[in-house]
């Protein structure tokens, strides 16, 4: 074999042999919640985490940004 296929074999990189075999499943990340884990006090990041999970109707979203730009207004 040459050289430089040895090099490379050595350094860790494979060549890419049977390009019809699925790539190998990741595994994914199971990060559970610990009661010790801080919740957001940040209204803006709740909103936004809140929305992005449940989905909410258009007309549940227009209430929340009235109440969270109202709540807003307040504080100045």
């Amino acid at each position: 074999m040459s050289t430089a296929y040895d090099e490379m074999i050595k350094s860790g990189r494979k060549l890419l042999q049977d390009t019809k075999t699925p790539a190998p499943m990741k595994k994914k990340d199971t990060k559970t919640k610990s009661i010790d884990t801080p919740i957001d006090s940040d209204p803006h990041k709740v909103m936004i985490r809140r929305t992005i999970q449940e989905l909410p109707k258009k007309k549940e979203l227009i209430e929340d940004f009235q109440k969270f730009i109202t709540a807003q207004e307040s504080i100045f």
